[in-house]
């Protein structure tokens, strides 16, 4: 069918402007009567109803004519840009949490961590600490004192990674966890996995002597950051 460009517009749901600047473009093909009035006929609606489809996913108009014209796939031409809306939504993520963050702390000294540290800066923090204080110790049990930020933080991972930031960084708290280990070990003799209640008890107080509430505190904070449960009070 003939469609006149008011028609086609209707048709398409866009504005008789959008029809005359993507002719003029090339997007679309149309033919002039006697008297120069465009006429377009069926396919043209649909190339305009693509175009402003895409238009709207904020593809830019070189893309739509390569889809358009079939030097490029609609397929790989939407994976490609969902993947980029992908980096760029992580970031966004991540820039409100560490302004979320800014606005309920704005005397905070160490956000900038949040800005400076790499992904590699933040693994190579914990496994440093990890390493001169829980030498020995088996890998589950590592995994499970590793906290991993996310490349889009929520803002009280944030939180909680600056503030494990601090503390993994206290010489203090190193020389308690050492104490800690070094305990352990000596209680636990041959069988670190006993359960009966007087090893029990008596781990519980080491706990509590060497370490502190940091340990729990750091413990808490792995948790928070890695989206985990809380740990519990009584298990130390």
């Amino acid at each position: 069918m003939d469609h006149s460009i008011g028609a086609v517009a209707r048709l398409a749901g866009v504005s008789v402007k959008a029809v005359r600047h993507y002719s003029d473009l090339g997007l679309l093909t149309s033919r002039r009567t006697a008297a120069g009035h465009r006429r377009y006929d069926d396919n043209a609606v649909v190339r305009l109803r693509l175009i402003r489809t895409l238009r709207a996913l904020d593809l830019d108009l070189p893309t739509i004519r390569a889809v358009l014209r079939d030097e490029r796939p609609l397929a790989e031409v939407a994976a490609t840009h969902a993947d980029a809306l992908a980096i760029q939504i992580s970031t966004l993520r991540r820039q409100q949490a560490l302004l979320t963050v800014l606005a309920r702390n704005p005397d905070l000294e160490d956000l900038h961590l949040m800005t400076e540290q790499s992904e590699q800066d933040r693994r190579a923090l914990i496994e440093d600490f990890l390493s001169t204080t829980l030498e020995g110790v088996t890998p589950a049990v590592r995994q499970n004192l590793t906290p991993v930020l996310p490349e889009d933080p929520d803002p009280q991972q944030v939180e909680a990674w600056l503030e494990l930031t601090a503390l993994v960084s206290s010489h203090d708290f190193q020389e308690s966890v050492r104490r800690l280990l070094a305990g352990y070990l000596a209680l636990a003799g041959d069988d670190p996995l006993r359960a009966d209640p007087v090893y029990r008890g008596k781990l519980i107080e080491l706990r509590r002597t060497e370490a502190g509430p940091d340990w729990h505190r750091y413990q808490e904070l792995v948790a928070v950051v890695n989206g985990w449960a809380p740990p519990s009070r009584v298990a130390g």
